[in-house]
């Protein structure tokens, strides 16, 4: 994959050490938000292990330039279906068709989240139902739709994308004046999303079926849209003093999805230069 200006995706150059599995051909993951900047970590690991991905997301813009930057080899090993978390009717229509076509799924990755931001966003009906699926009912109920099919396979794995913020209190002065701190939803959505994983991982054992969670800290976008000022504020806060790399996430990534977690469940992996230690 090429460079990009914006780190929008993980170089797949950075994961040349990860080999073809042949034995992975015919095995399919689920990754929501796959081509996101944290979704395409997952995506890039799982490709290059030989795994089918199937990317779930509300559109295809991402999808299409994350795809068109692979190498050709690559390509007939990812495909799109859309989904929307918010909406129940959507996930129980891609549920439907993902039996129907017949994979065979072992891997099912809740990366995306819909959220709003704001540290005293104005909540109503409408918006307050939107979140909720957004962060975690859909996530939950997607899962649960699922589980049938992973409980089919040996040694099937399910991964959470958590957050900082599923335990820990968000500092808002990091945020100046710019008010795109966490809204109050996506700490208790996390959170719940955190617990379910381990509700889960106890649940699911008895069907050889592994969770666990990954919880990265700042990987805001490198680029023109980031203040320097917000951004110097954020790395006063990390011992490590840098934000993230996508980089810096791959070999978590890769080490979830390896067969050398067979003995891990219901454990959470921070990545996050040591931010949450204060």
């Amino acid at each position: 994959m090429k460079n990009n200006k914006f780190d929008l995706f993980l170089n797949l150059d950075a994961l040349n050490h990860i080999k073809n599995d042949k034995k992975n051909e015919n095995i399919t993951a689920l990754v929501t938000g796959g081509c996101g900047r944290i979704g395409s970590v997952y995506t890039s690991v799982l490709l290059k292990k030989g795994i089918n991905v199937i990317v779930l997301s509300r559109s295809k813009k991402y999808y299409n330039l994350y795809k068109s930057n692979l190498d050709s080899s690559l390509k007939d090993k990812i495909s799109w279906e859309k989904l929307d978390l918010r909406k129940p009717k959507s996930i129980i229509f891609l549920v439907k068709n993902l039996i129907k076509k017949k994979y065979k799924i072992k891997i099912l990755i809740n990366n995306a989240s819909y959220s709003y931001r704001g540290k005293f966003f104005k909540y109503n009906q409408n918006n307050l139902d939107e979140e909720l699926w957004g962060t975690f009912a859909g996530s939950m109920f997607l899962t649960e739709k699922i589980l049938p099919l992973l409980r089919r396979n040996k040694n099937s794995k399910v991964i959470f994308t958590g957050s900082l913020w599923g335990n820990t209190t968000p500092r808002y002065n990091i945020y100046k004046n710019l008010d795109i701190g966490p809204s109050p939803i996506i700490c208790a959505g996390k959170s719940a999303i955190m617990q379910y994983a381990k509700l889960l991982a106890e649940r699911e054992a008895s069907n050889g079926i592994m969770v666990n969670s990954l919880l990265p800290g700042w990987f805001p976008r490198k680029g023109k849209i980031e203040r320097k000022d917000y951004m110097n504020r954020i790395k006063k806060n990390i011992p490590l003093r840098r934000i993230g790399l996508l980089n810096d996430l791959s070999s978590a990534v890769e080490f979830l999805l390896s067969d050398d977690t067979k003995y891990m469940t219901g454990q959470e992996i921070v990545i996050d230069g040591g931010y949450s230690l204060s």
